[in-house]
């Protein structure tokens, strides 16, 4: 009973699972990045500053961002870059309302976690930066 009333979690490396998953539906949106031409005339219609690098910087970011995210490697710099990614799409796509852009928003959410939280014992973050360090995790 005493493991059911705790502010423990159930298994620490958890975080994993959500990273993956996290990783693998934003490397899907990513792939935009391959036919950005669709992107760059919606920022160019829309008046975004600087449309064209905007774009490539927007999809790059997202799409390097995934796979760093996937195997757990920078988590904590690549993370804000992901979070004005998705704040820049609520303001472009749903006019700034979280409400109408809750996919972005879910997402930043996701990306402030693994921020404050980082990437869990298993990640490149923890075998080179943290197990010499005897962390608890």
């Amino acid at each position: 009973m005493a493991k059911v009333f705790t502010s423990n979690g159930t298994w620490n490396n958890g975080v994993f699972i959500i990273r993956i998953a996290v990783a693998f539906y934003i490397f899907r949106h990513s792939l935009e990045l391959f036919d950005i031409h669709i992107l760059i005339k919606f920022l160019t219609e829309i008046n975004f500053p600087f449309p064209v690098f905007s774009g490539y910087a927007a999809k790059i970011i997202e799409f390097a961002g995934s796979i760093l995210l996937a195997v757990g490697l920078f988590t904590k710099f690549i993370t804000p870059l992901l979070i004005t990614i998705m704040v820049g799409v609520i303001y472009t796509m749903s006019q700034g309302d979280i409400f109408n852009g809750e996919l972005p928003f879910l997402f930043a959410l996701h990306f402030a976690l693994f921020f404050f939280i980082g990437p869990g014992k298993w990640s490149l973050d923890y075998l080179l930066f943290d197990k010499g360090n005897n962390k608890k995790l």
